[in-house]
């Protein structure tokens, strides 16, 4: 028989699962300076007002895993996408996830930026200039299968447990869109969709739309598709966002996460213009990324900071110029923001 809870009940137990899951990915952080000082002798060099502005941080993680939990609550979408996997496969990536933080504070302190194994060369002529780097200083950068399966693991790391919730900060805008259907008969396309986190969420809550998903990297398309194979509405396409052999007006929604920081300022504006002209009139264009500068003054800080520990070359032109700008000189219409934690969510319509 199947229990029914009164909705702030139910809000309540999910956002109370929820913690527990960011304490568990704060206590796994916890680790992190330890590793980077016995990699490199050296402490981590952090803003002398960190300890207050983690403080002040604690506030907006909480807010971001209560809407998050209102929104399961509220059907937005289904619960099923706080699905844990299995505890043993969790555990089991802890040591491999230390050993690559080990190898990317030795990176990071030699600047070493573009190293690739021997056997990969061959992916990374294949990609644009921009691509063929380490990001992060992770080992091979986006194009080792290695990397592909803990890259996930590793950003859920960083954010403490709430990048997913981040991810799905997208689907009640994609929601509202398409008047709260299922999908049927709608052809999404995800642009830069690395291992598949938010394309199982879309799965979950329009399961019955079908979904392209683009990705530059073979390797992590390959871990997505592994991931995804429940689900039958699901294609992979390994290409570049911004130059997409894709017919015009083909699809009802375009959209990515994560992606646009990765990206130089021109590039930016070419995936937009791309996904734009594969909209059907109408459809739906929008992407959750990085917050930018002043969209949280408070944030700051931690803006500056980011590039600073992590190879993202492109970030401070990221933060500086506007997505919804952008959004703008594509002739996108009717755009819209929303910030939750460290990220933005921006909409348009084609």
């Amino acid at each position: 028989m199947e229990v029914k809870l009164a909705p702030k009940i139910k809000k309540n137990l999910l956002f109370g699962y929820s913690a527990i899951r960011s304490a568990n990915f704060t206590l796994q952080a916890s680790v992190l300076p330890l590793v980077q000082w016995l990699a490199t002798r050296k402490k981590r060099d952090l803003p002398k007002s960190f300890s207050e502005h983690f403080r002040q941080t604690l506030p907006k993680l909480q807010s971001l895993l209560l809407k998050d939990s209102e929104n399961i609550s509220n059907n937005i979408y289904p619960v099923e996408v706080l699905l844990p996997e299995s505890p043993v496969a969790h555990v089991l990536r802890l040591p491999v996830i230390i050993v690559d933080a080990f190898a990317a504070a030795k990176r990071r302190e030699k600047k070493e930026t573009k190293e690739f194994q021997e056997r990969l060369m061959d992916l990374v002529e294949e990609t644009p200039e921009y691509y063929k780097r380490n990001f992060h200083f992770q080992t091979n950068g986006y194009f080792g299968e290695d990397s592909a399966k803990i890259y996930d693991h590793q950003v859920e790391v960083l954010f403490s447990g709430t990048a997913d919730a981040m991810r799905r900060l997208i689907i009640p805008r994609l929601k509202k869109h398409f008047n709260n259907d299922d999908g049927l008969g709608k052809h999404f396309l995800e642009i830069g969709c690395g291992t598949g986190s938010l394309t199982r969420f879309i799965a979950l809550a329009f399961p019955k739309a079908k979904i392209t998903c683009v990705d530059l990297s073979s390797s992590y398309l390959k871990v997505a598709s592994q991931r995804l194979k429940k689900f039958d509405r699901i294609n992979y396409l390994q290409g570049a966002a911004e130059s997409l052999s894709l017919k015009s007006e083909t699809f009802d929604a375009v959209f990515s996460c994560f992606l646009f920081h990765e990206l130089p300022k021109a590039v930016r504006l070419q995936v937009i213009h791309e996904g734009k002209r594969l909209l059907r009139p109408g459809g739906f264009y929008g992407l959750v990324d990085s917050i930018q500068k002043d969209d949280d003054v408070s944030l700051n800080w931690a803006l500056e900071q980011f590039p600073m520990d992590y190879h993202e070359p492109f970030y401070k032109d990221y933060i500086q110029n506007s997505i919804e700008s952008l959004f703008k000189e594509a002739g996108l219409k009717s755009i819209e923001s929303e910030f939750g934690f460290f990220a933005k969510v921006v909409t348009g319509v084609a």
